[in-house]
């Protein structure tokens, strides 16, 4: 209800994933290779997604492997999941998956 928590404090949160990235070797990266803090290095890379037509649904499955590898119970991973991502800015916004060229 309302409560969108992308961003926790200074933890930078995946804006693809949901992953968070806690350090500066996880965050992806622009087209001149900079750093930059909206999508991790596993999801953006030089500029452009890595999976440029991964659903929403295909990321969700793909994260919930990687939780359930972390111990987490795969249906509290798909529902965290199903709560987080719908929220997150690829997937919130039209503009953000397709950037005017």
């Amino acid at each position: 209800m309302g409560h969108e928590h992308v961003e926790q404090g200074d933890l930078k949160i995946c804006q693809s994933c949901g992953m968070p990235m806690p350090t500066a070797e996880l965050l992806g990266t622009d087209q001149n290779g900079n750093k930059i803090e909206d999508y991790c290095v596993y999801c953006y890379e030089n500029g452009a997604f890595k999976q440029p037509n991964i659903t929403l649904q295909e990321m969700a499955d793909i994260c919930t492997g990687y939780m359930v590898e972390e111990r987490m119970d795969e249906n509290v991973a798909r529902k965290l999941l199903a709560e987080q991502l719908p929220h997150l800015k690829r997937w919130s916004d039209p503009a953000a998956v397709s950037p005017a060229n």
